[in-house]
């Protein structure tokens, strides 16, 4: 906002330079819009200035003109935004046109629909958005053919205008409209999701939601409007223009102000004052009799406690019972947030790894006063009091979204796993450890309950390397769970598992067949004949790579139905083609499957094999066979 008041006075100068002295400028130095029109006139007909040096005047005014528009639109200031148009309107003479071919046509294009709208002339607004859609509309193709970047300029130019439409429509019902069906109509926060998240882009349309909201009366949509653009601002570094934006929203007791207020004071290096003030904040919160039932507050106070915990926990205030307790209220406000869980899972992830450095070390001499001969010694804490519940908060966050899943997915395996290592290679197991385990074992088997079977297909290939775990729980673990994504995607598991069951290490061949055939009983028929055929194939495809040529000829072509029958006798298969999209999860947002969302694509199937086979010149005779899809 600073920076636009900056670019008015600067503006207001060189117009005065351009019109020769202090003309157009009255006693107290604001623009005065009518001695530069009149200025303007006559430069225009005076015939002295017919030449160049009239063009250059006007020219230079309209440039300056539209830089003042673009300000003044922007601030909300419409005083001066009715001045610079008139201004506009004298230097160019023959009118303005208002298609928005360039940008500065474009800001004052948005000028002038705004201002017919603060006049309530609907006539003119939308003859205005029309026009503009039109010139914009004239262009893109031509913009397009060159490249995405090039034409998203105008997309965007094309997206302001439907919101202005879209507001403007608002406008015009007969009765007041409520916020939820302003909400509805507007659907502000998802259009915003589908821009880019560049200040270039989404500066102008924020300053538009602004102006957009004060014609609405939505101060709180205005509010919103200022605390996107102080998220957008601290983003990219611009400081200053975000603790001005913060500033505009707090005024308008928008929640979540406080909160970026602090981030920005964190992002300044002033860490010690962001605690202190988002502290006082949420303790009023916490001490507050009546809790408020509305899930968008409870989520709101979450995240601000959970910023409080982490910024605790890194400059090292309050000991671990403290921030234990934190998290856990966070949690408590909002028990499906992903986010509260994942933190609280590194934050116990990390005092596990830090109690099992110091596992078994006990004190060392020198440690106190007295020289190591202190008699008060503390309990030492052990790994397995936190890991269980490390455990427990990885598989919260993994059932509840998908935003840190690449994290605490394979960190939940390698804990568990690693556990189970540790358990096998004990001879003598404590009570602790025993009691760890059992509160290990539920954990994991209830996540197996309530976890999706397409989220663990994610780590399928880590699973099946662990197949023969030492550790016997561990190994039931991996079989149930294998068992689980072989019954929802056949497909996929096949060709993974298809390496483990031809293993040559009988103990993982036979694990690995047992859980195939288990899964095989229980699926129906033609699931049944899914397995068998992709038995036969893979035994066919094993027996095409080991296939050698005769040695009395050299040939690098060979015939597939004349070598490889038992491979053509068995295709047509309902057998996918292992491409990489076939292993490939598509997580939906939000962490919930929508109805009719598939997390895999289906891929072609094996209809057929073309004759000819490529036959490699190398030691082991590679083959080259094609294979054709439906």
């Amino acid at each position: 906002m600073g920076h636009y008041q900056t670019l008015l006075h600067q503006v207001d100068g060189l117009m005065a330079r351009c019109l020769g002295g202090g003309q157009g400028f009255g006693a107290s130095g604001a623009l005065n819009a009518a001695d530069i029109i009149a200025t303007l006139g006559t430069l225009a007909n005076n015939p002295a200035n017919a030449g160049s040096g009239g063009q250059t005047a006007q020219w230079c005014m309209w440039q300056l003109a539209a830089l003042g528009i673009a300000a003044a639109w922007r601030l909300g200031s419409h005083e001066l935004l009715r001045g610079y148009l008139g201004i506009v309107e004298a230097a160019s003479g023959a009118g303005l046109q208002r298609g928005g071919a360039t940008d500065d046509d474009w800001e004052a294009c948005v000028g002038y629909i705004l201002e017919a709208a603060h006049r309530g002339s609907h006539t003119d607004v939308v003859t205005m958005i029309k026009a503009a859609r039109q010139g914009i509309l004239g262009l893109l193709p031509s913009i397009a053919g060159e490249s995405y970047t090039r034409a998203y300029p105008d997309l965007m130019k094309l997206h302001m205008l439907q919101e202005i439409e879209d507001a403007w429509g608002l406008l015009q019902q007969p009765s007041a409209v409520g916020p939820l069906q302003r909400s509805r109509a507007l659907r502000w926060p998802e259009r915003l999701s589908l821009t880019a998240p560049v200040l270039s882009s989404r500066a102008p349309l924020l300053a538009l939601r602004r102006q957009l909201a004060g014609l609405l009366r939505d101060n709180e949509g205005m509010g919103r409007a200022w605390l996107q653009h102080a998220k957008l601002c601290r983003s990219t570094g611009h400081q200053e223009a975000a603790e001005t934006s913060v500033l505009e929203a707090q005024a308008r007791s928008v929640p979540g102000a406080l909160l970026e207020r602090c981030r920005l004071l964190w992002d300044r290096d002033k860490g010690h004052r962001a605690v202190m003030e988002l502290q006082l904040v949420v303790q009023q919160e916490l001490e507050e009799e009546v809790q408020p039932n509305d899930p968008a507050v409870q989520h709101q106070r979450a995240k601000e406690l959970l910023q409080l915990t982490e910024w605790m926990a890194a400059v090292g205030q309050g000991g671990k019972e403290v921030l234990c307790a934190n998290y856990d209220d966070a949690i408590q406000l909002d028990s499906n947030w992903e986010k509260a869980h994942f933190s609280y899972a590194c934050y116990l992830d990390q005092l596990y790894k830090d109690a099992k450095q110091r596992e078994g070390k006990g004190p060392k001499s020198g440690m106190d006063r007295l020289g190591g001969r202190c008699r008060v010694r503390r309990e030492e804490e052990s790994p397995f009091d936190y890991l269980p519940s490390a455990l427990s908060h990885y598989g919260e966050s993994i059932r509840a979204g998908h935003k840190h899943i690449l994290q605490s997915l394979p960190r939940l395996l390698t804990l568990y796993f690693e556990f189970g290592n540790r358990l096998a290679a004990t001879k003598q197991v404590t009570q602790k450890m025993r009691s760890a385990q059992t509160q290990i074992s539920g954990v994991m088997k209830g996540l197996v309950r309530s976890i999706p079977a397409y989220k663990w297909l994610l780590v399928l290939p880590q699973l099946t390397s662990r197949l023969c775990h030492q550790e016997r729980d561990v190994q039931e673990f991996i079989q149930t769970l294998l068992g689980s994504i072989v019954d929802h995607f056949p497909q996929q598991a096949l060709w993974s598992m298809t390496v483990v069951v031809k293993s040559t290490v009988r103990a993982r061949q036979e694990i690995a067949s047992a859980v195939i055939a288990a899964a095989r009983r229980r699926c129906s028929d033609s699931g049944r004949r899914l397995f068998d055929l992709f038995n036969k194939l893979v035994d066919q495809l094993i027996r095409a790579c080991m296939w050698q040529p005769p040695t009395e000829r050299r040939t690098s072509k060979a015939s597939a139905q004349k070598e490889f029958r038992g491979l053509c006798a068995l295709l047509p298969l309902e057998v996918q083609v292992p491409v990489q999209a076939l292993f490939t999860v598509d997580l939906p947002p939000g962490g919930k499957l929508p109805q009719g969302h598939r997390p895999v694509s289906t891929q072609a199937t094996i209809a057929g094999i073309k004759d000819e086979v490529v036959v490699m010149q190398s030691l082991m005779k590679p083959k080259k066979i094609t294979f054709i899809g439906r």
